[in-house]
């Protein structure tokens, strides 16, 4: 009597995240033209962990993988007073200043 518990907690313990990640929309993210503080970045938008990880690579359970989408497309980011607008509200991005990389080794 007591291992059915067990497994019945088990098995909701595995289908609630499983649920909620099913329903998850992507993250925005400063990729695919993203207009962001350092610039637009062109690079592909790539799949990301989503959710806390909740177990190590020994348990055999695969980290939740979510989509990701440009978070602020340049093509729809406005400039107005020397702000930048997105959808009418103004980006609070961190202006600090970015690292040189101009003597950086490219990669092709």
């Amino acid at each position: 009597m007591r291992w059915t518990g067990v497994v019945a907690l088990a098995a909701v313990a595995l289908v609630i995240p499983a649920m909620a990640f099913a329903q998850a929309a992507p993250i925005g993210a400063w990729c695919g033209g993203s207009y962001g503080a350092e610039g637009t970045n062109f690079a592909p938008c790539v799949a990301t962990q989503s959710g806390a990880q909740v177990a190590g690579q020994a348990s055999g359970i695969q980290p939740q993988m979510g989509p990701t989408e440009p978070q602020y497309p340049a093509g729809q980011v406005t400039f107005e007073n020397g702000q930048a607008l997105y959808n009418k509200q103004v980006l609070n991005l961190s202006f600090g200043p970015s690292r040189d990389r101009s003597r950086e080794p490219q990669s092709e």
